[in-house]
């Protein structure tokens, strides 16, 4: 059902100074998949620009001493479009951001939509092997890295540094790149990668109704839509600790901006200090997380004693939450009572599908939350007690996979098959009970059991291997490594774990280890027996503390 407030607006065009009017009708969109959609509603991801004009001397971005205005970035932005022309970059090119997160960053990527191209989303985490097989995926004009992820681009291939990016673009004679004609709300806006089911990650390809369909959704719910926004309208700061290549970096970023908030960086990795002091020093009122990061700010020392009242919102995702952690959570940070939000959703389905409220958690602990007004949800093949595979319809999903086969994940009515297993209350509550599909959720990273098993399974030394999830009190579950060798071979887990960097991003390396001699245990069909494997995991198996 839409919310309330409906009501058929009428879309405001014209120079700068008047403002596109953000619809709140929902409707059936006819031809093609019958989404529920907005009317009216942008329909080109670069639009977004335009309504925030108004908010010109505006703090947006801050990384440090590095601060950027509204009006900074609108005067950069088509600037540095210009200099991706300039590099051959046209309208339907990919372009890939390969990259940790900084302000240029996410100048390459506004530049990169108002050049009329589509922005590639890279793991600067992954690796050399990794990026290698990204780029063979998706064939892009040009790559836009910092210096520390410049190493993993193999080489002939062309790119331009971040950096170099913005100087060019501030150079006083660069004229900005007039913005091409939109392509249309069904045309690709962004490309992310995802472990998905199996294999290697596969290019999620985002189209321009992905992108702006989800904050139309969240920003009616909360009744901040763009337009309804004025120069009085509070200031929120948001705190991006993540990394704005997931699909969860995104959505921060757009939300950010069209509510004129400010996004605030930590200067490097993840610090549990440094978001304190950030929390402290910014005022920052909302904060998103996956549990792991939460748990481990509020298991840092330095938490005592700091003013965190400024903290208006925490909104949790990537993984289960606890009831513990929510307790926790409104223990530490005395104004987030009623602001602790828990969302649930996947790259494949654009982002967000559900999200709960503080008091959803405390009155149905457990809930993924009720979907969003345009997300369509149903339970697929449910058993006698309702539980069955969660698919959605949205406005926000993907396209497909670049390049690749969906493997089934979207089927000829439209509805994107999730992959996890759960149940729909009478109230409208999801509630997520497994996964049909073999993936290893890690401090908010996916990890697909077979790429790692197929790398695995390269090693000479290697006859057998399952890869599992085992549970972990901090990262929620490690990667876990069963490994049949022969009775005589020399081999070392440090062997192994050295030979699984090489081709692995950090993350997807076991950092659990079982080396045995006895074949791993199948069912009729061959098909390991991983949850066996689980429950027979020896104590002392070896373990490699790998960081986060």
């Amino acid at each position: 059902m839409p919310p309330p407030g409906g009501g058929k607006d009428t879309p405001v065009r014209g120079p700068v100074g008047e403002r596109f009017v953000w619809g709140t009708e929902i409707v059936r969109r006819e031809g093609g998949i019958p989404f529920l959609v907005y009317e009216p509603r942008r329909t080109d991801a670069a639009e977004l620009l335009d309504d925030v004009r108004h908010w010109g001397d505006r703090v947006h971005l801050v990384r440090g001493a590095q601060r950027m205005t509204y009006a900074g970035l609108l005067d950069i932005v088509p600037r540095a479009a210009a200099v991706l022309a300039g590099h051959g970059v046209g309208p339907g090119d990919r372009v890939m951001l390969l990259a940790f997160n900084s302000v240029e960053w996410i100048v390459g990527f506004w530049a990169t939509l108002a050049a009329g191209a589509v922005v590639v989303l890279a793991n600067p985490w992954w690796s050399e092997a990794e990026a290698r097989h990204a780029l063979g995926v998706v064939d892009v004009a040009l790559v836009l890295t910092d210096q520390r992820s410049a190493r993993l681009l193999p080489e002939g291939v062309p790119f331009l540094g971040l950096d170099d990016l913005a100087a060019r673009a501030a150079a006083p004679d660069r004229r900005p790149l007039p913005r091409p004609a939109c392509a249309g709300e069904d045309e690709p806006a962004v490309i992310l990668f995802t472990s998905g089911t199996s294999g290697p990650p596969k290019g999620a390809v985002l189209p321009h109704r992905s992108v702006i369909a989800l904050q139309h959704s969240l920003l009616h719910v909360t009744r901040q839509l763009p337009h309804t926004l004025t120069d009085e309208s509070p200031r929120e700061v948001a705190l991006q600790s993540g990394p704005l290549f997931h699909i969860g970096g995104v959505q921060a970023l757009v939300r950010q901006l069209l509510l004129g908030g400010t996004l605030v960086f930590p200067a490097g990795r993840f610090d549990p200090a440094e978001v304190l002091d950030l929390m402290e020093a910014e005022g920052v009122h909302r904060w998103g997380g996956v549990p792991t990061m939460v748990s481990r700010v509020l298991n840092d020392p330095t938490i005592e004693g700091r003013d965190l009242s400024t903290v208006r919102a925490i909104s949790l995702g990537g993984a289960p939450v606890l009831p513990e952690l929510v307790a926790r959570i409104k223990a530490r940070f005395p104004n987030v009572e009623r602001g602790v939000s828990q969302v649930y959703g996947l790259s494949e389905g654009g982002g967000t599908l559900t999200a709960a409220s503080g008091r959803d958690l405390v009155e149905r602990p457990g809930t993924a939350g009720r979907p969003l007004p345009v997300v369509e949800l149903r339970i697929d093949r449910p058993d006698e007690k309702g539980t069955g595979e969660v698919v959605a319809r949205t406005p926000t999903q993907m396209l497909g996979y670049w390049g690749q086969a969906s493997d089934g994940v979207i089927d000829a009515d439209g509805w994107v098959h999730t992959g996890d297993l759960g149940h729909i209350d009478a109230g409208g509550y999801l509630f997520i009970t497994g996964r049909l599909k073999d993936l290893i959720i890690r401090g908010g990273e996916n990890v697909a059991s077979t790429h790692v098993e197929d790398v695995l399974l390269k090693h000479p030394a290697v006859r057998e291997v399952a890869v599992c999830g085992r549970p972990d009190p901090d990262l929620g579950e490690i990667v876990a490594a069963a490994v049949v060798v022969d009775s005589d071979s020399t081999v070392t887990v440090a062997e192994l774990r050295d030979f699984a960097a090489g081709h692995l991003a950090y993350f997807e390396v076991p950092t659990s280890w079982w080396l045995r001699t006895e074949p791993l245990p199948a069912n009729d069909v061959g098909k390991v027996r991983k949850r066996d494997l689980l429950a027979a995991w020896p104590a002392g198996a070896a373990t490699a503390d790998d960081g986060c």
